[in-house]
């Protein structure tokens, strides 16, 4: 044990802190991960950092080090004390007390609040994340937020390969057209249990993500209406994939054997086949451009 993590973990006991196993509560004190991390999220000074799960304040105090505004937000509220107490003397590190899933994190990152109403700003994410939001968290990044520009999480292993899984690969499917939606993921380290206190019984990976505008062409819902439905049928080729959505049919009244043929889509394929931009080609070919 490191002498930073025994300081830690003696203060936090010192209040009587006790790991919480249903929030996912696994620290890592690992200086050089933590760098790693800092470096894979692109932290430079002056950067607007959101951290979700600040836990003992470790990854926090590296982003802080590194000059940006921090904004560390924590659910357990008997971490709180501690994290004002460690970070009292550092006016670029604020300490918010809530979830990370119900805060408006654009307005936040905007007004220092997490009311509705900010405008978007642009900021980064970097965050140890609690695994059991890990998926939920990423796809809110990914697909709702217009201010984050990039950043890197912890992840479980078997999410971040589901994050930057590519068409064809096992793991493909909606983490993964998220993830391209938003730009580009890549994974950038792998880490034992051993890492964190405590030990996980998973291992754990670090993913980086960039945003990259896409041109596709397509309306935004529909898109999705089409990923969705055919992803809920990946059994099914395409044609009868697309056969199977019900009440959402082709704007321009084509059939959807046309617009597969318009798109220039083999309607045999299956959805784990296809990448971002071919379910997008059916959306406009369809009727739904953007």
């Amino acid at each position: 044990m490191t002498n930073k993590e025994n300081t830690a973990l003696t203060a936090l006991a010192r209040q009587g802190f006790r790991f919480k196993k249903e929030l996912g509560q696994n620290f890592i004190f690992n200086a050089f991960v933590l760098e790693q991390m800092a470096d894979a999220a692109g932290i430079e000074p002056g950067d607007t950092v959101i951290e979700a799960g600040a836990g003992a304040g470790s990854l926090t105090a590296v982003l802080a080090e590194r000059g940006a505004k921090v904004m560390a937000i924590e659910l357990d509220r008997a971490l709180i004390p501690y994290l004002r107490d460690r970070f009292r003397d550092e006016p670029c590190v604020e300490i918010i007390q809530g979830d990370v899933m119900k805060l408006d994190l654009d307005a936040l990152a905007a007004t220092g609040s997490g009311a509705p109403g900010g405008a978007a700003a642009a900021y980064k994410i970097c965050a140890n994340l609690p695994y059991n939001i890990s998926s939920a968290f990423v796809t809110m990044v990914f697909r709702r937020l217009r201010g984050a520009e990039g950043g890197a999480v912890m992840l479980q292993k078997e999410v971040a390969g589901k994050v930057t899984a590519q068409p064809g690969q096992d793991d493909y499917g909606l983490l993964a057209l998220a993830a391209a939606w938003y730009g580009e993921a890549k994974q950038v380290m792998v880490l034992e249990p051993a890492y964190f206190t405590p030990p996980p019984p998973v291992d754990s990976a670090v993913v980086a993500f960039r945003r990259r505008r896409l041109e596709l062409g397509a309306e935004e819902n529909a898109l999705w209406l089409v990923i969705r439905g055919l992803f809920n049928q990946r059994r099914k080729n395409l044609l009868n994939g697309l056969k199977s959505l019900g009440a959402f049919t082709p704007a321009n009244g084509r059939s959807w054997a046309e617009v597969l043929e318009s798109a220039g889509i083999d309607h045999r394929r299956r959805p784990e086949a296809l990448s971002l931009e071919e379910f997008a080609a059916i959306a406009a070919a369809a009727g739904y451009v953007a």
